[in-house]
């Protein structure tokens, strides 16, 4: 199972982390994580909105990454 942490902070400084291919409650302890991580390099984040994926959105993503890695590009000659 292929899982990522996307992460993008805009001009105002507001930071949009975005958990992918995780099942669960299991983004929860990643996000804790994250955060201590940051707390130690002086970045306090305040969690504003947490929006749950439903299952079907997890799935989806895990198809999609299955399929990149299953992706081969050949090159014209």
């Amino acid at each position: 199972m292929t899982r990522r942490i996307e992460v993008s902070i805009d001009k105002k400084g507001q930071v949009q982390v975005e958990f992918i291919g995780f099942v669960g409650d299991t983004c929860f302890d990643e996000a804790e994580r994250l955060q201590a991580v940051l707390a130690k390099m002086g970045l306090k984040v305040d969690v504003e909105q947490v929006i749950r994926k439903s299952a079907g959105q997890i799935e989806h993503e895990l198809g999609v990454e299955e399929s990149k890695d299953e992706l081969v590009v050949r090159r014209p000659e």
